[in-house]
């Protein structure tokens, strides 16, 4: 079993799986589940259980339980952004203009339905917002950011961060 000082160790505090009860009794082969999930979520059960040395339907069960305790939270595949057109990558600094939380809470409830913006994260420091924002070239960013993003409630000042290269891209936990 894992002990919960480990997994504190891991965890930052603030953020803890839905049922910390699941996560108390978690083993080694969960684990080796999850690293095995996290890195090709297409693996078959029956691949799954030959890894960890177990049978499918033990497999199955476990991985539905992962699933129930909001460990994994959803699977997806990975597109090319390049072949698909996105080829222009921009991290965006977003200031509002004021920090009232309706101000902010109206400026995230509408970025997020942005389809371009992939990601928001609210950060300190000095800038509100990081937006990733995939684009097809310049001017469809500009495009964007023109008819998309400046008019989003409480927007004060906006800097682009042009995305030269990826160095490494994962959604893999150190686990």
């Amino acid at each position: 079993m894992i002990a919960i000082q480990h997994l504190e160790m891991v965890m930052p505090a603030l953020i803890k799986p839905r049922n910390l009860k699941s996560l108390e009794r978690l083993d080694d082969i969960d684990m080796q589940i999850l690293s095995i999930l996290q890195e090709s979520g297409r693996t078959s059960n029956a691949d799954l259980a030959r890894k960890v040395k177990l049978s499918p339907p033990s497999v199955l069960q476990r991985v539905r339980k992962l699933e129930e305790s909001g460990l994994i939270t959803d699977y997806v595949a990975i597109l090319n952004a390049q072949i698909l057109g996105f080829g222009l990558m921009v991290l965006t600094k977003i200031t509002l203009e004021s920090h009232q939380e309706k101000t902010i809470e109206k400026f995230r409830d509408s970025v997020t339905r942005l389809p371009n913006v992939l990601e928001v994260f609210q950060v300190s420091g000095d800038f509100d917002f990081l937006l990733k924002i995939r684009a097809a070239n310049m001017a469809d960013y500009e495009r964007i950011v023109r008819e998309s993003v400046s008019p989003l409630p409480g927007v004060g000042r906006i800097e682009s961060n042009f995305v030269l290269a990826v160095g490494k891209s994962t959604a893999a936990l150190p686990i």
